[in-house]
């Protein structure tokens, strides 16, 4: 199995985190699991498919319920086996294709149909369709599991209410910023990144894994991309307002996660354009998808 692939990637960045949080070496990790040390080398940096039953024995041990990573395992388990291979049902997202800076808005007369990859030997008509359509329901089932969790956690639907505010009877979660206030501002820092709902999910044609983010608490929007090159720019814009881009600088985030500044969303419904390029001055490919 080729580490290249962004599913691999996305779930071993995960595998990796529960080990730091476990405090645990690898080999201290092989001798409280029923795995070697080579083994677990090779899931945590992403060459291998880890069997659930480790995935499930590491979250264990980090204390972390296993809804999310399942998500994130069946979704990196279904690029080797096929599973699901459907034609996907149609999504309210238009690719298209930008011969502008990737901070230029996209005309709506340049849309094209989505590009096929160019890698690899060429699927059948429906299994071309596999992955995307698995990555569509994977997504929406970890939204669900995600909003099930914090209901069961805290015994109730999270409320943004200002820092300080004492709700009788129920643990309200507090974001540090709500719409336009939002703006400019990192989604971590902010907690608007906790349990947001997925937008938009796609493997671009340059291998790249890119996601349009929203947090109906913070009312705000980011896009996060992984399985970069240096060199590689994020934007996502909305007419009127400032786009926030993000550009891959160096090594390290080759490997994590790059996501833009926080777009504070205006009342009523707002046209997103998220792109990606190679650099500053190259063509983009861009998503046009809509937060409510």
């Amino acid at each position: 199995m080729s580490g290249a692939r962004p599913e691999f990637a996305l779930l071993a960045a995960e595998l990796r985190a529960l080990r730091e949080r476990t405090g645990l070496s690898i080999t201290e990790l092989a001798g409280k699991s029923a795995y070697s040390r080579s083994s677990w080398h090779r899931y945590l940096g992403g060459t291998v498919l880890p069997p659930w039953l480790a995935v499930r024995s590491l979250c264990r041990l980090a204390d972390e319920p296993t809804a999310r990573i399942r998500t994130l395992w069946e979704l990196a388990e279904a690029t080797t086996s096929g599973r699901g291979a459907v034609r996907e049902a149609p999504v309210a997202v238009v690719p298209i294709e930008s011969t502008v800076a990737a901070d230029t808005a996209v005309a709506p007369e340049r849309r094209l149909a989505a590009p096929e990859s160019g890698a690899g030997p060429r699927r059948s008509e429906r299994g071309r369709w596999s992955v995307r359509a698995w990555a569509v329901a994977c997504v929406l089932a970890l939204c669900v599991a995600l909003a099930l969790t914090s209901v069961w956690r805290r015994g109730g639907t999270p409320e943004a209410v200002p820092s300080g505010t004492p709700t009788p009877g129920v643990s309200v979660f507090h974001v540090g910023c709500v719409g336009g206030a939002c703006t400019g501002h990192d989604p971590g820092v902010t907690l608007c990144g906790v349990e947001p709902q997925t937008l938009l999910h796609r493997l671009t044609p340059s291998g790249a894994g890119l996601e349009v983010r929203y947090n109906p608490l913070c009312r705000a929007v980011w896009a996060r991309v992984w399985n970069t090159r240096l060199g590689d720019r994020l934007t996502l814009a909305e007419p009127g307002q400032p786009t926030q881009s993000v550009t891959v600088h160096t090594t390290h985030q080759l490997n994590a996660f790059v996501y833009t500044p926080l777009l504070g969303l205006r009342a009523g419904s707002a046209r997103l354009t998220a792109c990606l390029a190679r650099s500053a001055h190259a063509p983009a490919t861009c998503y046009r998808v809509t937060a409510h």
